[in-house]
């Protein structure tokens, strides 16, 4: 364990952990190209004419189910030659500033074996790889102050990364704070004396700078509508984490609730994306309500006109982009909420509850509506209503 030490002090050559990512990213490469060649291998006609109705219809959903699978591979391949960028752009640090981290960490117990920079298309990355003598080993992110003081930039560690440093070698990465922070709040009432909400919500945060927030309402209410939308969101994460675009997930979760039937009922999907590096967000929606962007007292709405999940095989999901400002808020709601206004024009009575409220929180908004909500309806609540809020603002 001498390599640490001694780099401060010997000139820096490309050391061979560098030299991995160019080796890594030309096996993804050959993977993708793999994966889009079997993708076609599942290419099919359409069903000859003059077959009997029976036969045609088979053979058409058999062919319909393989694009499904060639879409899927070709989705794969996408994300790997994506991923292959993203390894072969490591830059190795530079060797002033490779003395300058090693010099500041080991101030904290921590010992540097490698380092390099992962640019990408927002912001950056920063890999280390560290070890420490102490028994107790010492927090990772110790090396968040490091790098804000060397680089002038603030980094915090990423999701993915483990929290602490020990005596074994191992990398962590630092991912660059974006441009912007969000924050959320939620309230969910469940319809009258059930037990278990039907209504299912997720927040996603990923390292590619993107704050994600998944809104489902399952058919009907209580615990089989739950495992309705339960499956979808959990699906649904599954597909984000790995890579896919919010797009092409929503349609690999549409096909395989239509091949389960009824089984799931018709969930609704609510998808929307923030940016937090360039303040923008992407709506995707499959039946589910009318959302708003609230701006003071300005108030957008982002309609639905998309059918539930699992009703047709093909689903083109239609994409919402808003730019979004400081102190915007995005808020998302299941039909519950405008069926509990329907005396006061659902839609409407809703905006102008919005746009009264004045520098409330995301979690105030939320319950703030949720309890007008409830009034509007003389408390006799009739199906499970969700509300999930959130507002942008500029990283201090």
């Amino acid at each position: 364990m001498q390599l640490g030490m001694q780099l401060e002090k010997l000139p820096r050559e490309r050391m061979p952990w560098e030299k991995l990512p160019d080796v890594c990213g030309g096996k993804l490469c050959v993977y993708a190209e793999s994966f889009r060649e079997l993708a076609r291998s599942f290419h099919k006609e359409h069903p000859a004419p003059g077959l009997d109705r029976r036969t045609f219809f088979e053979e058409e959903r058999l062919r319909e189910n393989c694009e499904v699978i060639a879409g899927h591979l070709m989705e794969v391949a996408d994300i790997m030659e994506q991923t292959a960028g993203e390894v072969t752009s490591a830059e190795p640090m530079e060797e002033r500033t490779w003395r300058k981290l090693a010099r500041g960490l080991k101030e904290k117990g921590l010992y540097l074996e490698g380092a390099c920079r992962l640019p990408r298309q927002s912001g950056s990355q920063i890999s280390l790889t560290l070890w420490t003598n102490w028994p107790e080993g010492v927090s990772a992110r110790e090396a968040e102050e490091v790098l804000e003081r060397v680089l002038g930039i603030r980094y915090c560690l990423s999701l993915s990364a483990p929290e602490k440093v020990e005596r074994e070698e191992r990398t962590y990465l630092f991912v660059e704070e974006p441009c912007f922070l969000a924050f959320t709040g939620f309230a969910r009432v469940m319809k009258g004396s059930e037990q278990i909400s039907g209504d299912n919500y997720s927040i996603l945060q990923s390292e590619r700078g993107t704050l994600t927030l998944l809104l489902s309402d399952g058919t009907g209410s209580g615990e089989e509508a739950s495992r309705g939308s339960g499956w979808v969101l959990d699906l649904m994460e599954k597909l984000l984490e790995t890579g896919y675009s919010p797009e092409t997930a929503l349609r690999m979760v549409n096909a395989t609730a239509v091949t389960k039937g009824e089984e799931l009922g018709h969930p609704t999907l609510d998808i929307c994306q923030l940016d937090l590096e360039r303040g923008d967000c992407q709506f995707c929606k499959a039946g589910g309500a009318i959302s708003f962007r609230k701006r003071g007292s300005e108030m957008e709405e982002i309609a639905g006109g998309q059918l539930p999940l699992g009703i047709f095989q093909d689903l083109e999901p239609q994409r919402q982009y808003l730019r979004l400002q400081e102190g915007d808020s995005i808020i998302l709601m299941t039909d519950g909420v405008l069926e509990a206004f329907r005396d006061r024009g659902y839609e409407d009575a809703v905006r102008d509850c919005l746009a009264n409220m004045e520098d409330e929180t995301p979690r105030e908004m939320a319950e703030k509506l949720m309890q007008l909500a409830i009034f509007a309806s003389e408390g006799k609540v009739r199906d499970d209503m969700t509300i999930l809020a959130a507002t942008l603002w500029k990283n201090p």
